[in-house]
């Protein structure tokens, strides 16, 4: 994780606070401990592949073109290619694989819809996507909890599992999760992956 700290702070950011609300979001449903730590390193490492996209395409202010979007569309297969080298279990390997799939069959990389998406990748769009929408960014002002929940509402059914969404605006009602800014303290809690 210090590497993609370094190559890309907010990337770096964004993970750690996608897993803060996993986790939250995990307590809510009440998952097992074991599912619950499976979870915590699956969330932290999602976006892992990132560090094989160029950091001018991570770091651009600005609209992305579509050949940069493209580029970042492969993070999840980039991620498998890294974790290949690491014993993962596949719940964490399904995590960083297909967290951007949709409900519909509309996301990448392999336009998996439904139950065919694994639980925790599922839970981990949400979060990912909550935090996409409300967490700090160079080229844009970032959402209100309540935008953001209208926004997640709408996506439920074609982006993200309605039942999993129903209990997530559930979560949502009671839970803030704030922006951390002190990466050094942040690297510090974070356990390697061995």
């Amino acid at each position: 994780m210090r590497q993609l700290s370094a190559k890309d702070e907010l990337t770096f950011l964004h993970s750690y606070r996608v897993t803060k609300i996993a986790l939250s979001f995990a307590s809510f449903l009440k998952l097992a401990d074991e599912e619950t730590r499976e979870l915590q390193f699956g969330a932290l490492i999602h976006d892992i592949g990132k560090l094989h996209v160029p950091a001018h395409i991570l770091t651009k202010k600005g609209k992305l073109l579509e050949e940069e979007f493209a580029e970042i569309k492969k993070h999840p297969l980039f991620g498998i290619h890294i974790l290949q080298h690491y014993h993962v279990s596949p719940e964490i390997s399904h995590i960083v694989l297909y967290h951007h799939e949709q409900w519909d069959g509309k996301g990448y990389p392999h336009k998996k819809r439904g139950e065919n998406i694994p639980f925790f990748a599922r839970l981990v769009a949400l979060a990912d996507s909550l935090e996409a929408m409300t967490g700090i960014r160079p080229y844009r002002a970032p959402l209100t909890w309540e935008d953001a929940y209208k926004e997640i509402r709408k996506g439920a059914g074609t982006q993200f599992d309605p039942r999993l969404t129903t209990s997530f605006l559930l979560w949502m009602e009671n839970h803030v999760i704030p922006i951390e800014q002190n990466t050094e303290t942040i690297i510090q809690t974070i356990p390697s992956i061995s």
